[in-house]
């Protein structure tokens, strides 16, 4: 098997992506495979990204050929997304139950865009609620993306840093644009949210899933634990909601996994949907009835709240505190549900 030489990979250092600006602590050094990744926290906003990163070219060439293989590797053949039936079946799954977490938002018309579609899972599920939808998915991994126009889904196979310079300009006007397990995986995620801005019809929707970063960290224990190298960006509930607001949207709906209880999360994923993960449903607006923006004070705060909660010490006691075994009949006293 082929190997992506990472260490050897062109590089690029870079602003942070929610603020712009320059200056960042540095968090940990290297990634949950050992590689050695630099990842920072922006000092003004809070925001957490690897910088240096590789280029968009490296990681084109990365996605297109070795991607899945690379991802068995770090998890020694554990990555269920690799297996494509299994990836499109419980992506079925995720798209029913994402679709009616929209019922009560959108009345199921129009043009639906998955951006990181992979098999094309989540369009299909998303169009057994809403039959009346046109999908379609932009997805980087060519056997993903040929599987997905397998099954019926038009799928543009590409970075969507690409796309959005080429078929992208010309995209028509969509009632929903979704980025499902996929926002980390963006070189630009305000690009991106400001790209679905400009592309959605009046009142149109904006579906976000996403690992919440902090959950991560705080289950294994370790920052490291939650940095891999297809993650250039990583969020938490507090810089998605940022993130989107000021680019013009309007936050409707904003479910987090980070404080459920057992009993709600095991409920949660007989219903289809991802764990350990923020889901945000949000309306384009009009930038002048904005009034829900981040103002320098209150993301400064945020970034030292953020730079506490990530210390090491503090990460090692709320994973002892809330996921030792040694602990739970402690929590089932406390939380149950």
């Amino acid at each position: 098997m082929t190997h992506f030489n990472y260490e050897n990979a062109a590089r690029e250092s870079i602003t942070c992506n929610l603020c712009g600006r320059d200056c960042f602590v540095v968090m940990a050094l290297r990634a949950a495979s050992g590689l050695r990744v630099q990842t920072v926290l922006c000092k003004y906003c809070g925001f957490i990204y690897i910088n240096p990163r590789i280029t968009k070219e490296e990681y084109d060439r990365y996605y297109h050929s070795f991607y899945r293989s690379h991802r068995a590797e770090v998890k020694q053949g554990g990555d269920a997304g690799g297996n494509l039936e299994k990836n499109f079946v419980s992506s079925r799954r995720l798209g029913v139950a994402l679709g009616k977490r929209l019922q009560p938002y959108m009345d199921g018309s129009g043009i639906a865009l998955d951006v990181g579609s992979s098999t094309g899972g989540v369009l299909v599920g998303l169009r057994e609620v809403f039959p009346k939808l046109s999908v379609k998915g932009i997805e980087p991994s060519s056997e993903e993306s040929q599987y997905a126009k397998a099954h019926g889904i038009p799928t543009h196979t590409g970075l969507f840093e690409n796309f959005i310079v080429g078929e992208g300009n010309n995209f028509p006007p969509a009632a929903l644009i979704l980025c499902v397990r996929s926002l980390n995986h963006l070189l630009d995620p305000r690009g991106f949210v400001r790209w679905c801005f400009e592309h959605l019809e009046e009142n149109g929707h904006l579906l976000l899933e996403v690992k919440n970063f902090r959950h991560q960290c705080r289950r294994a224990g370790s920052f490291e634990a939650g940095v891999q190298i297809d993650h250039p960006f990583m969020f938490t509930p507090e810089t998605l909601v940022d993130l989107v607001a000021a680019n013009g949207f309007r936050v409707l709906y904003l479910d987090n996994d980070e404080f459920k209880t057992h009993a709600a999360l095991i409920r949660q994923r007989e219903e289809g949907l991802s764990l350990h993960h923020i889901r945000l449903i949000a309306e384009k607006t009009t930038l002048k009835s904005l009034v829900h923006l981040s103002k320098g004070t209150s993301r400064r705060l945020r970034s030292w709240k953020l730079r506490i909660q990530f210390a090491r010490p503090f990460i090692r006691l709320y994973c002892f505190l809330f996921y030792a075994p040694r602990l739970s009949f402690v929590r089932n006293i406390f939380l149950r549900s």
